[in-house]
């Protein structure tokens, strides 16, 4: 990669750290594709639960789908996405840092776009 591709690459931040988070390869995609497929409609369908309950806040559409299964599901791909920039990056060592949950779930977006689910707007020119 030379440095003009590095300028290009997004980041997301984990545990106070800039994150590069280029497009996804296969190794990464096997994980990451069948995780965001299971989550987002779940994270959709309790987003539309809480405005149609009409609760407030970020916290109340967690609680409606963020159980154990579903951090473990957010956690993979995270951390299988993480793996693409920084192969050397231990499952154990990403288990260890002090993430927040909601960085965890700001992160989807663009892994969604790194993994090729979401066009981007240079894809589409």
């Amino acid at each position: 990669m030379n440095g003009s591709e590095h300028l290009c690459t997004p980041t997301i931040t984990l545990a106070g750290r800039e994150w590069p988070l280029p497009k996804l390869a296969p190794r990464q995609n096997r994980i990451v594709v069948p995780a965001l497929l299971e989550l987002v409609p779940r994270i959709l369908k309790a987003r539309d639960e809480v405005d149609k309950a009409g609760e407030k806040g970020s916290f109340a559409t967690l609680a409606r789908y963020l159980d154990t299964g579903s951090y473990d599901a957010l956690a993979n791909l995270v951390f299988a996405a993480l793996t693409r920039a920084n192969p050397s990056l231990t499952r154990e060592e990403f288990d260890d840092m002090a993430i927040d949950t909601f960085e965890l779930v700001a992160a989807v977006v663009p892994i969604a776009r790194a993994a090729g689910l979401i066009r981007t707007e240079a894809a589409r020119a």
